[in-house]
């Protein structure tokens, strides 16, 4: 309760200016910032994208400076595509001698319909679509990209292709990467007083037996990693793809055995902060400068590559097919060890936890690439 005899003194935030107080909390802000992957971005310069008889733009700039205040929240990833379809369609324009923003269908239409014929791919021009549809969103203004005429040559795109050229249309997925390729390369890299190629064993077991994404396993950190009594392997996540508080992994048996090796002989020098997969020489050496660097997306496929080739070396029959891309990737664990959980007999929502998916339908996808001697029609035959 206030004494009424007291003067209440009190200013109004609207006319206000800056409060020390605030000054010094958006400054701390904006340091803590600095240390974020999406802040580190640097989006194109669109200072003269813009047409300067836009009605909308005094209203739209405001909202881009929002905007990069916080990023909207959205991913490194998201936010470096951003980035790449935005400058990719602002040299066009500026090769028109268009501005850049706002956008006419049309001129959208025309852009697409070129790029289309310069080979890329549906998928990559829906992605392009996609993006600055995101950015229509930031600025707040009616979306350009929906438009009837656009909508309708992407519903188009596939069935033309699939006229002119007389066959399916199917996305290029990743090489399976399998148990059977993983025992066979434990067999060749096992040894652990060879860094590099055990370093690399320690990737792919650590891949296949969680099905993490690049992005996550290069970031492991050594707190994440929790070791059992029974020598189980405990790899605890701060975020996923698809959700901001995801359940973690464990490995056991061979698997969790592999990678104890290889936190007591690689890791035994990090810090509890420093990442696992950090740099490693060829002597087994981690340089302290680059503890705080995790493994990178190249660095992960360069290693599927280096394992494709040992195996092939040795012809080693690696899964082939029209729809699969030529060499292993990335993502050829996640493809891999749900094709292996389904041939043994996982069910369908086990699936979709295994690779912490939000639906089937990357399920039905990645299963896509299985022989179809078991499919339904043939069991219907026996």
């Amino acid at each position: 309760m206030s004494d009424s005899s007291y003067p209440i003194i009190k200013s109004n935030q609207v006319t206000l200016s800056h409060l020390k107080s605030q000054r010094k909390v958006k400054q701390l802000w904006r340091q803590q910032q600095k240390n974020l992957k999406r802040f580190k971005l640097n989006f194109p310069d669109l200072s003269d994208s813009f047409s300067p008889d836009w009605i909308e733009l005094p209203e739209v700039l405001k909202k881009l400076k929002e905007f990069d205040v916080t990023r909207g929240g959205y991913s490194h990833h998201t936010l470096k595509m951003l980035s790449l379809v935005l400058r990719k369609w602002d040299t066009y324009c500026k090769s028109e001698s268009l501005y850049t923003f706002p956008i006419s269908p049309e001129i959208l239409l025309g852009w697409f319909q070129g790029l289309k014929l310069t080979g890329m791919s549906i998928n990559t021009l829906k992605q392009y679509r996609a993006q600055l549809s995101l950015f229509h969103t930031v600025m707040q203004v009616d979306d350009a990209t929906k438009y009837p005429g656009l909508r309708h040559f992407f519903k188009s795109l596939a069935k033309d292709e699939m006229e002119i050229t007389g066959s399916q249309v199917i996305e290029l997925q990743a090489k399976p990467f399998r148990k059977s390729h993983l025992i066979k390369l434990m067999n060749y890299w096992g040894d652990y007083e060879k860094p590099l190629p055990y370093r690399d064993l320690t990737v792919l077991t650590v891949a296949y037996g969680t099905l993490l994404r690049e992005g996550e396993i290069g970031s492991i950190r050594k707190k994440h990693i929790n070791i059992f009594e029974n020598g189980d392997v405990n790899i605890e996540r701060v975020t996923s793809k698809t959700s901001i508080s995801p359940e973690p992994k464990r490995l056991t048996g061979r698997f969790a055995e592999i990678v104890y090796q290889y936190l007591t002989l690689y890791c035994k020098n990090l810090d509890s902060e420093d990442f696992i997969f950090c740099w490693l020489t060829k002597q087994g050496n981690r340089p302290v400068s680059y503890r705080q660097t995790p493994m990178s997306g190249m660095t992960i496929d360069r290693i599927y590559q280096r394992a494709h080739k040992t195996l092939y070396s040795e012809c080693d029959t690696v899964t082939s097919g029209c729809a699969q891309r030529k060499i292993w990737s990335g993502h050829s664990s996640r493809v891999g060890a749900l094709q292996d959980g389904y041939a043994a007999g996982l069910s369908l929502t086990q699936l979709i936890q295994l690779g912490d998916w939000k639906s089937n339908t990357m399920v039905l996808r990645y299963l896509r690439g299985l022989t179809n001697d078991t499919s339904p029609n043939v069991l219907l035959q026996i």
